[in-house]
């Protein structure tokens, strides 16, 4: 399976420049100019995705679109293999991913959409695997701060009824990072982003046991919790909580 960390915790950014000089008797137009009429920036931003095969969490990844462009993310998965990852998104938010292989033979084109509410989801197919994609634009602008939700939280992982992982987390910056510990006595360290909205991603960072969690969820106006979470062994339960403290 591939697991992408586009940090995905992976991702690759290629630029393309393109240079346009149109000339008159009495005029040379800038190229600038000319770019900032041909750019689609409805959709540009940072998203947080996660990416799954078969229900198996495979990786997650932060990919930046700029002028409607992925700029080469380098993502890696949970097998260490290493993917540069390119792509474009059309004026009605259809979204396309290339790779350009770095480590493994393996072709991987992913398509999508992103829509008008900043949610990115698809589909993309690795050798005889299909999988798909989710997440959504955390921020426009990365030197944005967003700071309504921070504070301390109680949150909950249940699984079938049963409370399999509580745990406290700071949001700071509109940022999480936490390790927690599930009743097994297995470690992850999470780390996650929220929107203006209250759109919550978290994602644990993979260890060589192949364990890993993807959440998603949101909060709400009152500061409670809620969501779902996908275990990398495709495992799914229910993501609750609330602000203890501002």
């Amino acid at each position: 399976m591939t697991i992408f960390s586009v940090r995905i915790v992976n991702h690759v950014c290629v630029s393309c420049f393109f240079l346009m000089l149109f000339f008159s008797a009495c005029q040379i137009v800038p190229e600038t100019e000319i770019q900032s009429k041909d750019a689609i920036t409805e959709y540009d931003g940072s998203y947080t995705v996660s990416f799954m095969c078969n229900e198996f969490h495979m990786a997650s990844a932060t990919i930046e679109v700029i002028n409607g462009s992925i700029e080469g993310q380098i993502i890696q998965n949970l097998n260490q293999q290493t993917f540069n990852v390119t792509g474009t998104v059309t004026e009605d938010g259809k979204l396309e991913l290339q790779k350009i292989t770095t480590h493994t033979a393996e072709s991987i084109a992913a398509t999508g959409s992103i829509d008008k509410n900043g949610m990115i989801q698809g589909t993309y197919q690795v050798g005889t695997r299909n999988c798909e994609f989710i997440g959504f634009c955390f921020t426009k602008n990365k030197r944005e701060i967003v700071t309504q939700y921070d504070g301390i939280y109680q949150l909950d992982l249940i699984s079938s009824g049963n409370t399999v992982a509580r745990f406290k987390a700071r949001i700071e910056n509109g940022q999480i990072q936490k390790i927690i510990t599930n009743i097994n006595d297995n470690s992850y360290t999470i780390d996650g982003n929220v929107s203006k909205n209250g759109r919550l991603i978290l994602n644990t960072l993979f260890s060589d046991k192949k364990n890993g969690v993807t959440v998603i969820g949101c909060i709400k106006k009152d500061g409670s919790v809620m969501g779902i979470y996908t275990t990398y062994q495709g495992k799914k339960g229910a993501f609750s909580g609330k602000k203890i403290v501002d």
